[in-house]
């Protein structure tokens, strides 16, 4: 079967992201090609339904990032470093909230380091805790998914999205879009309340599953075949 994969003209990081991993996972028994201007069978656009609406996948590479014993972060908090050091991937749209959050932080801590990222995180360990204070619902690149992954405890927007992400809270810290007071009571209490964060971590590496590459597969799968039946 050939299949054509279609990106907007400015796609997002979650749009490019499930493009790879559907790309990886259909090659092995059909012609793949992205761009618009191909003849196929099938043709998925990204960032419509219903490709839109299929489940999150995460790249295998990010499963690979959890330790063996405790839950990665968790030991690292309890051993108190002297630096602690939390991140964002980077937008435009987060940018004021953050600036209302670290002033606040730094009312009370000066050990808190917030790093904002340009380019997607290749490697969580080195953050004690990863933050999505997304403010629109449609904004889907706070790599959440990738985060709970790898191990990290995570404290994020209450958007649509991170509800599914984290279990409703119980994978996760989240906050009220918007919310600079909420968002740094929860970054305090992820990185100095331990039994917060290894609760939360505990329950993310349980439903990580959910997040391999399989498990979309097999909904796109039944999808396109559904399609041309």
């Amino acid at each position: 079967m050939r299949i054509v994969q279609v990106l907007p003209a400015r796609p997002t990081e979650y749009q490019k992201k499930s493009q790879r991993i559907d790309f990886e996972g259909l090659k092995r028994e059909h012609e793949v090609f992205v761009g618009q201007h191909v003849s196929a069978d099938v043709t998925l656009i990204y960032g419509r339904p219903p490709v839109s609406e299929l489940p999150e996948a995460v790249e295998e590479h990010y499963f690979s990032q959890r330790s063996a014993g405790s839950p990665a972060g968790v030991d690292r908090l309890r051993a108190g470093p002297t630096l602690h050091t939390i991140a964002s991937f980077h937008r435009r749209s987060i940018i004021p909230l953050i600036e209302q959050a670290m002033a606040r932080l730094h009312r009370t801590r000066d050990d808190i380091d917030w790093l904002l990222l340009d380019d997607p995180p290749t490697d969580f360990a080195q953050f004690d805790a990863w933050i999505d204070p997304a403010i629109d619902e449609n904004d889907f690149d706070g790599f959440v998914a990738e985060a709970q992954v790898a191990g990290k405890i995570v404290v994020a927007a209450r958007i649509p999205i991170n509800l599914q992400r984290l279990e409703k809270g119980r994978s996760g810290l989240l906050v009220s879009p918007g919310d600079a007071n909420e968002l740094t009571h929860a970054i305090l209490a992820a990185l100095f309340k331990p039994e917060v964060a290894h609760s939360r971590v505990a329950a993310a590496r349980q439903t990580a599953s959910k997040f391999r590459a399989r498990q979309r597969m097999r909904v796109l799968t039944h999808m396109y075949e559904t399609l041309i039946s």
